[in-house]
C-alpha cells in the first residue's frame, strides 16, 4: 500500500520483519521445507563439548532450533519476493534501489549459546547485505570481500539518490563497489556495547573490555573464535597492532557534529 501511495514520487520505504528471531515460530508450510535430520548443527572442540548438558544443546534441540530459525528465514524470502514483485508490476524496478540486509545474527547453538551479544561471533555479527540496483550495479551477481558497517548504508543510499552526504556522517559510501569502482572495504568493522568493543579485520577478532580485558582469534585457523591467543606472547605484537587500529577506527568515527547546548 505504501508502495501504491507513493509510486508517483520519490520515496524511502523501511521493510522490517521480526524473522528470524527466537521464538523460532514460522507458518507450517516453512516449517515442512526442511528435514530437521538433514539440516548440519555446531560440532564443538572436546573442551566445549565436555561442557554441554545433557539437557541442553541436544542434537535434536539444534535440529528443531535450526529447522525453525531457516523456516523463519524463508518466510522473509517469501515476503521480500512479494515486495520484489510489485516493484516490477508497477514498472519501479529500474528506478529502485533495494537493500537487504539484518541488524544481527543468532549464535543457533554455537559456543553453546542462543541468542545474540558478547563477545560479538561472527555467527553474531556478520549478516547479509545484498543490493538489487537494476541497470546501475556493474557486473551484477558478484561478491565483494570488503567489510561494511551498518552505518554504511545511509551515505550509500543518498549517493545513489544523488543527495550530497552530510559531513557528520560516521558510514563510508559503497557507492564505488555497485559502479565496479576501485574499493576495498573498510581494514576493520565495529561492533560495540556498554562495556566492550570488538574489531574484526579480515583475519582476526579483537575484543577490548572495560577492565582492560582483551580476546584475540585468529578466524583463518580458527573460524568459530574457540581459542583465544590473547594471552599468547608470540601475538603481542600483533595484540598491540589491533589496539592501534581500534583507536584509530574511534577517532575516524567522530565526524564534526553540530553544537547542541543544554540549559
Amino acid at each position: 500500500e505504501f508502495i501504491e501511495q507513493h509510486r508517483q514520487q520519490p520515496f524511502l520505504c523501511v521493510a522490517g520483519f521480526y524473522s528470524p528471531h527466537s521464538p523460532w515460530v514460522a507458518p507450517q508450510e516453512f516449517i515442512e521445507r526442511y528435514d530437521p535430520q538433514r539440516l548440519s548443527i555446531p560440532s564443538y572442540p572436546p573442551e566445549v563439548e565436555a561442557n554441554r548438558a545433557s539437557d541442553q544443546f541436544g542434537e535434536d534441540e539444534l535440529r528443531r532450533a535450526h529447522q525453525g530459525y531457516y523456516a523463519m528465514v524463508s518466510e522473509v524470502d517469501h515476503h521480500v519476493g512479494r515486495i520484489l514483485e510489485h516493484l516490477d508490476r508497477l514498472g519501479l524496478r529500474d528506478d529502485t534501489v533495494v537493500v537487504f540486509t539484518s541488524d544481527h545474527g543468532e549464535w543457533l547453538g554455537e559456543h553453546l549459546r542462543y541468542g545474540k551479544g558478547y563477545p560479538g561471533h561472527d555467527c553474531v555479527t556478520r549478516v547479509p547485505l545484498i543490493v538489487r540496483w537494476p541497470g546501475h550495479v556493474e557486473h551484477p551477481g558478484r561478491t565483494e570481500r570488503g567489510l561494511v558497517e551498518g552505518v554504511d548504508v545511509l551515505p550509500t543510499l543518498l549517493e545513489c539518490a544523488g543527495i550530497p552526504v552530510p559531513g557528520d556522517l560516521q558510514g563510508q559510501s559503497l557507492h564505488p563497489a555497485l559502479c565496479g569502482e576501485k574499493w576495498s572495504g573498510r581494514p576493520g568493522a565495529l561492533t560495540e556495547m556498554d562495556g566492550w568493543k570488538t574489531l574484526r579485520t579480515s583475519d582476526y577478532r579483537y575484543v577490548l573490555e572495560a577492565d582492560g580485558g582483551e580476546q584475540l582469534y585468529d578466524l583463518r585457523e580458527d573460524p568459530q573464535a574457540y581459542r583465544d591467543l590473547s594471552s599468547d606472547s608470540a601475538q603481542a605484537a600483533l595484540l598491540a597492532q589491533l589496539r592501534h587500529q581500534l583507536l584509530v577506527h574511534q577517532l575516524q568515527s567522530e565526524r564534526p557534529r553540530p553544537r547542541i547546548w543544554p540549559y
